[in-house]
């Protein structure tokens, strides 16, 4: 419906307004107004609006009830709907025409007639109500995603609105937070309506609406106000005001109106919780402070001249509780008191640093990583890995890494870090005794006694062709190799403390046949010991390709397939797989180079899917490296898939396509088996959704090149 309705004529009046909605896709530039010049117009026109926030809709008043009445060129119908609609959601009675107008500019469909009817009818007048109360929702979000799209572009050089974003930003800079941060205030403050407040329209569906859009609202001023840190620094004062709001909410988990709450609000809750960890651990500013430590001129930092401020935020932070959101906050602190006053502080701080290791602080970080990385802005995401890693760099650099509890859990947060796309490029000219680098550097040292943690690192570290060979190349040329023995063995001499072997007799390193790809160690080759409970951990001055040990890997589990051994080695192989999916996904070129890996997956694929319980994580991964091979080489990989008894296949010959649809005389095959028998019954489809990708690349591919394959 593109009209409007007979005797409202669309003046140029106060009444007369550009949506939210509007003006941020003209922001996207997906409206016909691209030009800058244009979006620079815009802007002008509402960077207060911007900078009012959600003020910008107001409450209802008498003045604006008596403007409304006064004003001519708005019909009697629309001014009467007009104070429905502001009854209900509780909004000035002008800005409620205003919301019907846009409404009926962009998303009513019916005609001029229609809508008289609706507006006459009850019944159908509600229903009008309740879909521009909806509306009316998704206006005050697109006000604020307009503000999250200039903090996200305002610096992008290659953004083509760059100029114009950053000279908006410029206006809001002074007074963006402190307006976001009064209104995040009165959101969780504010009380739910109620039918005695709103009308008999506030039923118990329409105010969990209502909370549903607080909890939406909270969550994006917080999100705009961490993105706003990122860029600018947070006076300390801020820091403790901010500290107590969230200490005060409970992370998002004391609402007033947390009656409310149910299972589906779980997300958005956490999520206000983890913008509130993080707009606190940006505020102490934890990447300058490592420079300043670096450069030893800590005093440079906001917070070194402050005793009084840091007082205060100790004994808030211990008496902060056990939330889990706490748990990165207490760490930065941690790190910012160790660093700026180390002997004033060190009870205080060794209390607070054990919180945050109860809490889970690591295993914390992975999960809202991955959370903030699996919905909504990629560019906030981005942000907040580079937080993290600035975080977690500093604390690996500043602390033994035994103290920081399991290496898992710091490798598993530095993977889910490492997949923003600069860190990647950025990691590889970290030294390996600073950061990041330390945790490589110990996952090197473990290296192929412990396989997953070193390979789940460099999995992490692809993100493009460059970073690809750096991994493979890093991977063909190891220096030590680790293993534990629970014994001495005998080919070995050694110094009298135990702390140096040397081999007798040259030994192979896998227990494979003659003529078959394994490793041989020579003999003299000298090795570090370590003891511990487990045994010897010895690390061999010895080196190889780990490309030559993974094929080596691989013939193993072929070996042991139908033993009790196979789990065991499935645990070593499926990283493996993983690294090479990455490897020849990111960079072909590299891919005739695994050839003796690649090359063995059907064998597995065979073997894995006939024992009695197939691992069917394992399976997933070889079909996965597949589906990258069949992009490239669809006959040969369709021609020797043929062979593994994997596919579905006729028990007869097809004669024409009406059997074939039937699947008269089909056989399941151990693909079809797999379903069945164990991902169907457990609800869990790995196999079949890397089976469906590799149909379709195959299919795809064919098509393009009309293959008879």
């Amino acid at each position: 419906w593109r009209g409007h309705v007979p005797g409202e004529k669309m003046a140029d009046t106060e009444m007369c307004v550009r949506s939210s909605r509007e003006l941020w896709t003209i922001l996207l530039g997906r409206s016909a107004l691209r030009e800058p010049a244009q979006v620079e117009a815009e802007l002008d026109r509402n960077w207060e609006r911007l900078l009012s926030g959600l003020c910008y809709y107001k409450p209802p008043s008498s003045s604006s009830a008596e403007k409304l009445k006064s004003e001519k060129d708005v019909a009697q119908s629309m001014k009467d709907f007009g104070l429905r609609i502001s009854k209900v959601l509780g909004l000035d009675e002008q800005q409620s025409v205003q919301i019907l107008q846009c409404y009926l500019q962009e998303d009513y469909r019916g005609t001029r007639d229609a809508l008289k009817s609706v507006l006459q009818d009850e019944r159908q007048s509600q229903a009008l109500l309740i879909k521009i109360a909806d509306y009316y929702y998704e206006e005050r979000i697109c006000l604020l995603r307009c503000v999250l799209l200039l903090l996200t572009y305002f610096q992008d050089e290659r953004h083509p609105y760059r100029a114009e974003y950053s000279n908006c930003v410029n206006k809001l800079e002074k007074d963006l937070v402190s307006k976001y941060r009064a209104q995040f205030e009165d959101l969780f403050r504010a009380e739910a309506p109620t039918w005695e407040t709103h009308g008999n329209l506030m039923t118990e569906r329409q105010v969990s609406r209502w909370f549903l859009q607080c909890l939406r609202e909270q969550a994006l001023l917080l999100e705009i106000i961490f993105l706003y840190y990122a860029y600018f620094e947070m006076a300390p004062n801020d820091l403790v005001a901010f500290t107590k709001i969230f200490k005060e909410q409970g992370f998002g988990h004391r609402q007033t109106n947390r009656h409310l709450v149910d299972k589906s609000m779980d997300a958005l809750v956490d999520r206000i919780g983890y913008f509130s960890s993080l707009i606190l651990v940006e505020g102490m500013d934890i990447d300058f402070l490592h420079k300043c430590a670096i450069e030893d001129r800590t005093e440079q930092h906001q917070f070194s001249n402050t005793p009084e401020l840091c007082k205060e935020m100790d004994q808030m932070l211990l008496n902060f509780g056990d939330i889990p959101h706490h748990a990165p906050v207490l760490l930065a602190w941690v790190l910012l008191r160790h660093t700026l006053s180390p002997d004033e502080s060190s009870p205080v701080i060794r209390r607070i640093g054990n919180t945050s290791l109860q809490l889970g602080v690591f295993q914390y970080l992975t999960r809202m990583l991955r959370a903030l990385g699996s919905s909504g802005n990629n560019c906030t995401a981005s942000t907040a890995r580079m937080c993290i890693y600035g975080l977690i760099s500093f604390v690996i650099t500043s602390f033994e890494e035994e103290t920081l509890g399991s290496q898992q859990h710091l490798i598993d947060v530095a993977c889910e870090v490492l997949t923003a796309p600069s860190l990647a490029e950025l990691f590889w000219e970290t030294k390996p005794n600073v950061g990041l680098g330390m945790i490589l550097d110990s996952a090197v040292g473990m290296f192929p006694q412990k396989i997953g943690p070193l390979l789940q690192l460099l999995t992490a570290l692809l993100s493009d062709k460059s970073t690809a060979k750096k991994v493979y190349s890093f991977l063909d040329k190891m220096s030590f190799y680790t293993e534990l023995y629970k014994h001495k063995p005998n080919d070995i001499l050694s110094r009298e403390d135990e702390t140096l072997w040397r081999r007798q007799a040259p030994k192979l390193l896998y227990p494979l046949g003659l003529g078959q790809t394994n490793l041989r160690m020579p003999l003299g080759t000298l090795g570090q010991v370590i003891p511990g409970e487990q045994g010897y951990m010895v690390r061999w001055d010895y080196s190889y390709s780990s490309w030559t040990l993974f094929t080596c890997e691989i013939e193993m589990l072929l070996h042991v397939v139908s033993t009790a051994d196979v789990i065991q080695h499935c645990q070593i192989v499926k990283p493996i797989l993983d690294l090479v999916h990455k490897v020849i996904s990111t960079d072909w070129s590299i891919s005739d180079c695994l050839l003796p890996i690649t090359s063995r997956i059907y064998m597995l694929l065979q073997r894995l899917t006939s024992v009695i319980n197939p691992p069917v994580d394992v399976i997933a991964s070889c079909v996965n490296c597949l589906t990258v091979l069949a992009a490239r080489l669809p006959a040969k990989v369709w021609a020797a898939l043929l062979h593994t008894g994997f596919l579905p296949f006729a028990s007869t010959p097809l004669t024409n396509m009406a059997q074939s649809i039937s699947a008269e005389g089909m056989k399941a095959g151990n693909y079809g088996n797999l379903l069945i028998l164990i991902e169907q019954p457990q609800g869990e489809y790995a196999v079949t959704i890397a089976f469906l990708r590799l149909v379709t690349t195959l299919v795809k591919v064919n098509l393009s090149v009309h293959s008879p394959s």
